[in-house]
């Protein structure tokens, strides 16, 4: 029997503990007017997750971090049709894994990060439909890792205290920022991280945050929190806001 509920009575991290308490497996459909998602639970735990809201496929994002190259990423894409057709399917990182592309633990780690950003968007909608159904167990989407409900919640609790904090600052994804032409003196302290290399770069000419995710492929957390930073720092300053991509 299906579980139903409305997140104004109902919250996401309420039904996660619910779920987990009974070690229940099946997939929680989540629907609102401009988005879906679904997560998938095997005894009370989180395998998968997706929604159509501001994400980039797995195979997208390895490629921007420049774990593999976009040749490995086709070759392994076309594998994948190939093995379809036969009905012999693997998963996209499997195959990754498999051709020696991918090291299994870093497909892990970028796995568990998906599932995380992706119910990081889940948890910060404020209105909307939750559907369990025990019956639909999404089997193809399992590959051996799991995250535990404790945990997620604890992560996004976390994300969503700072995020916050972020938007003071950061209100819009088409908030642009550019290079500090006079870095602060607090700057001459600082010792830059790769990922905030990168993102300083990008910003020589002037970019929204929006667009920074894009070409990183960094989500829209990681992009705010290491902007929110180097601005806090005085090394990079901002530009007009746009008028949308709001942050929720």
């Amino acid at each position: 029997m299906a579980l139903e509920g409305n997140l104004k009575d109902f919250s996401i991290a309420d039904m996660f503990r619910l779920l987990a308490s009974g070690r229940k497996t099946g997939t929680l459909y989540l629907e609102r007017p401009d988005a879906q998602g679904k997560v998938c639970f095997k005894k009370g735990r989180v395998f998968f997750a997706s929604s159509n809201w501001h994400r980039e496929s797995l195979g997208r994002r390895i490629v921007k971090v420049g774990v593999i190259s976009e040749k490995q990423l086709r070759q392994a894409l076309g594998l994948q049709k190939i093995q379809k057709k036969e009905k012999a399917d693997r998963r996209l990182g499997q195959i990754l894994v498999d051709e020696g592309y991918l090291d299994a633990k870093v497909l892990e780690n970028f796995i568990q990060e998906q599932i995380n950003d992706t119910l990081f968007d889940l948890f910060r909608w404020e209105d909307g439909q939750l559907r369990f159904e025990p019956d639909e167990a999404c089997e193809d989407e399992d590959i051996g890792i799991s995250v535990s409900v404790e945990n997620i919640i604890m992560e996004s609790s976390r994300r969503l205290e700072l995020w916050s904090r972020i938007k003071q600052k950061i209100p819009s994804l088409e908030s642009e920022f550019i290079m500090a032409s006079s870095p602060g003196d607090k700057s001459m302290e600082i010792h830059l991280k790769p990922k905030e290399w990168m993102l300083l770069c990008y910003l020589h000419g002037g970019r929204s945050v929006a667009e920074l995710v894009s070409l990183t492929g960094y989500n829209d957390f990681e992009t705010a929190r290491i902007l929110y930073g180097m601005y806090s720092a005085g090394l990079i300053e901002k530009l007009e806001d746009g008028a949308e991509g709001a942050v929720e």
